[in-house]
């Protein structure tokens, strides 16, 4: 009996650790264990302020991410994604290649789990810290309402402080604010995001830098404007036998800029008074903008270094005579309001002319638009006065007429 009871005993035993063989076989067919890689994690930087005493600062080279390996139950492991984990670098550790070790914790199953970097670390190269204060630029865009202009444009600050890598803070010339005053018909204030450029006028990264502020308040004043026209005077005459033509230069007009009660008291801008006394050839000069004389408290829209000089030419022409022949069918009778029959003496008229030769040579009998008042004359006989369209730079050596028979 008893030695039945002892193998009935064992036999349990057996039986057991057959379960739990099984259990196990079965358990790990199912869930066996599994590795899985995760790739580029991003590595947070910790600790980096051990370095402000020493007055440095550091460039990842290499190892910003991380890769590695995490081996577990399949369960669990299937489970995970890349935002599980957390990978740092602690700055304090670095070792004198400048190489620091990457380490990565399970955010959740951590006992659970075996993570392999592979000895990831990242690597950095350290550089001296610079702090400097930087000029902020407006940089004003678009165009004002009609009529409209900017006249002031303030920054507060107008100073910015920069610290971070000597090789990024050395780069920076300006800083610089855009504002859009398109359509603007008031002063405004506003708030502004800066940017840092450097000497090419390329933008400069912010990544590695420090601003002690990156956003500032710009104040933008507007004035009013009016287009004038520029004026040029001459005295003397031309030599003999020689007249004025025309006075070329451009612009003929400019944008100018004040109180509105300034602006009403001016109507023109005189930008010179030519000499021509006895001149035979034509005279030329040029004007500075930063030599036009305004009044007080008017300015140039444009500042004078973006106006262009001014070349004045005064044109001396050698005075030219010449005959024109109008013939008679070709004079306009008006206000012959009765309908009279009207008869030339002359089938034609001679016409004597001089000034420019530009203009004498070209002139044709249509440009004088000849014509007869008729409203002045009864039935009769007559001798008329022809009237002649004036045309400058060219005059008319006498008065022209004609003789008539009313009928």
């Amino acid at each position: 009996m008893k030695k039945r009871m002892e193998s009935d005993l064992l036999l349990k035993i057996i039986s057991v650790v057959f379960a739990f063989l099984l259990w196990m076989f079965v358990i790990n067919t199912d869930n066996p264990v599994i590795k899985k890689t995760f790739s580029d994690v991003p590595v947070d930087m910790l600790n980096e302020q051990v370095l402000d005493d020493l007055n440095q600062t550091y460039k990842i080279e290499s190892g910003d991410t991380v890769s590695f390996t995490v081996k577990g139950k399949k369960d669990v492991v299937d489970r995970l994604t890349k935002s599980d984990f957390r990978a740092t670098a602690d700055v304090s550790s670095m070792s004198d290649v400048h190489a620091i070790q990457i380490e990565v914790e399970a955010l959740r199953y951590k006992s659970q789990l075996d993570i392999d970097t592979g000895g990831a670390t990242v690597k950095v190269v350290l550089e001296d810290v610079k702090s400097d204060q930087i000029p902020v630029n407006v940089v004003v865009k678009g165009t004002p309402a009609s009529g409209y202009t900017v006249s002031t444009q303030t920054a507060t600050p107008n100073l910015i402080s920069v610290s971070g890598p000597k090789s990024v803070v050395s780069r920076i010339k300006q800083i610089v604010a855009k504002v859009d005053v398109s359509g603007l018909k008031k002063d405004v204030t506003m708030a502004q995001n800066v940017k840092c450029y450097d000497e090419d006028g390329d933008e400069v990264s912010q990544d590695r830098i420090k601003l002690d502020t990156t956003k500032i308040k710009v104040k933008i004043g507007l004035s009013r404007t009016k287009t004038i026209p520029f004026t040029v005077e001459t005295k003397g005459t031309p030599g003999k036998g020689y007249v004025l033509g025309s006075i070329d230069y451009e612009p003929k007009h400019i944008e100018i800029t004040g109180a509105e009660d300034d602006l009403e008291k001016i109507s023109s801008i005189k930008l010179a008074n030519l000499d021509i006394s006895d001149s035979t050839k034509s005279i030329e000069k040029t004007i500075k903008a930063s030599d036009i004389k305004l009044p007080d408290g008017i300015t140039f829209v444009k500042s004078v270094d973006k106006i262009k000089n001014i070349v004045i030419r005064a044109n001396i022409e050698k005075k030219t005579k010449r005959t024109l022949t109008i013939p008679t069918g070709q004079i306009a009778l008006i206000n012959n309001t009765k309908n009279y029959d009207v008869k030339f003496d002359d089938s034609e008229l001679k016409v004597k002319i001089s000034g420019l030769r530009s203009v004498v040579d070209k002139v044709v009998v249509k440009d004088l638009n000849p014509k007869i008042d008729m409203q002045l004359y009864e039935p009769g006989t007559h001798t008329v006065q022809v009237q002649l369209t004036k045309i400058k730079n060219m005059s008319i050596e006498k008065n022209v007429s004609a003789k008539i028979t009313v009928e």
